[in-house]
């Protein structure tokens, strides 16, 4: 069954009402990661991945996600709006993670990226992790300018823009940021937040 991704028409976006939380995912919330990357439209989707994936591909990259990698999700109304990654070990530098982003298509630019970075910030800092790089297609110009927002100087790398985030910095930039304000209630148990080895299993 390759390619159940639906070529979704765009729809108005919502106003973004009610509680923002956020919280570590883990292997149980498979289903509802899986969810969240279906309901991207195609362009989003293709920014995500690079391209269309299998259904087999993304089940067997949410498993590895969910089991190694730390997972942030942010819920609207007990509804998967957003998700971050942050990726290490591996062929990966010590003390450097890499890491992924998605957000709903009806929720994006309402701020939950820039949310989502600034929980991630928390957590690198929390493990160790000095350096985030961040990677997109050249064409997401929205993740690329996040990360210009956090002290990424993206480049061009192939097909592909990358840049790296200094945690100490990222978190010094995201004190001055307004984004969080702007937002509705925020219950984020960031403290709460896995460290790598309570991430992996």
């Amino acid at each position: 069954m390759l390619f159940r991704f639906l070529f979704k028409p765009r729809e108005p976006q919502f106003a973004l009402e009610g509680e923002v939380r956020l919280r570590s995912l883990g292997p149980s919330d498979a289903d509802a990661f899986r969810d969240h990357i279906h309901e991207l439209h195609f362009e989003n989707f293709r920014d995500r991945f690079n391209g269309l994936v299998s259904d087999e591909w993304l089940d067997k990259y949410i498993a590895r996600s969910l089991n190694e990698a730390i997972v942030i999700g942010a819920f609207i109304d007990d509804h998967l709006a957003a998700v971050a990654e942050l990726h290490t070990g591996g062929s990966i530098a010590e003390g450097v993670g890499e890491s992924a982003f998605s957000v709903s298509s009806d929720w994006r630019r309402r701020g939950l990226g820039t949310l989502l970075l600034k929980a991630l910030l928390r957590v690198a800092t929390e493990n160790d992790i000095a350096t985030i790089i961040v990677e997109t297609g050249a064409q997401n110009h929205a993740m690329k300018a996040l990360a210009r927002r956090f002290g990424a100087r993206m480049q061009m790398q192939g097909d592909q823009s990358v840049g790296r985030i200094n945690v100490a910095e990222g978190l010094r930039l995201a004190a001055r940021s307004k984004v969080a304000q702007r937002l509705p209630s925020v219950a984020a148990s960031i403290g709460d937040m896995p460290s790598r080895a309570s991430a992996t299993m």
